[in-house]
């Protein structure tokens, strides 16, 4: 069974409005720190109710994508799910991942990967992590929720939270890299006994609140954080 459950609503009136400006419900994740998501995890095209299910569970992926805003990741190889945390995974000349490998200062709830790739063959890689996840249970297999930049011989230290940004935008498509998040967001707390979210989509706002918050302050509840533009 899924670990958690995002029910997105919108109102008809606001729907009709949001799919006539082309804009959708995107999705990102944090890793390494709670604030800065850099790839679009789920895009998705709005309904009436939509539904987001995943559990946590990681995958690991090398590509030669750089790490540049509007940059959409192709995968060139990843692990198998789930990657085991609190191990290493090592890249190696022939494109491939060996381990898992314990120890080496990988904490649990982190994964590693170390760029063994030769210089004179790729002198920088993009690692990451992948996430899959049910839309109206529908799956969407192993989407990257972040991109680092590795170098030949480096490792990369990678440590997923639970948080979900969630914001409308027309622009990016799923699997892109991105350096700044325009436009408000809401980031919803997911972890700590908080499995399932609702969240209505709040016209005057711009933004998606707690189904029950509905014209009432957010103050009461600490599962939903609203923010201002991220810059990074």
């Amino acid at each position: 069974m899924p670990d958690y459950r995002l029910q997105l609503l919108i109102d008809p009136a606001d729907l009709t409005i949001i799919r006539a400006a082309g804009q959708r419900i995107t999705l990102a994740k944090p890793v390494n720190s709670d604030s800065s998501p850099n790839v679009i995890w789920l895009s998705i095209d709005p309904f009436q109710s939509t539904e987001v299910q995943w559990s946590e569970e990681y995958g690991i992926y090398a590509s030669t994508t750089a790490v540049q805003q509007g940059a959409s990741i192709t995968k060139l190889s990843e692990t198998g799910v789930p990657a085991q945390d609190g191990a290493s995974y090592t890249f190696t000349s022939a494109a491939t991942f060996n381990g898992p490998f314990s120890g080496g200062g990988v904490a649990r709830g982190s994964y590693g990967a170390q760029n063994d790739m030769p210089n004179a063959s790729y002198p920088m890689l993009t690692f990451g992590l992948t996430q899959s996840a049910l839309i109206n249970q529908k799956p969407t297999e192993r989407k990257p929720i972040s991109a680092t930049p590795v170098l030949s011989t480096q490792f990369a230290n990678m440590t997923p939270f639970s948080s979900v940004y969630i914001w409308l935008q027309s622009q990016f498509s799923s699997e892109t890299i991105i350096t700044k998040i325009t436009g408000k967001t809401s980031k919803a707390r997911f972890g700590g006994g908080v499995n399932d979210l609702s969240l209505k989509y709040d016209p005057n706002l711009g933004v998606f609140v707690p189904a029950s918050a509905q014209g009432k302050a957010l103050a009461s509840h600490p599962q939903v954080e609203i923010s201002t533009p991220l810059l990074f």
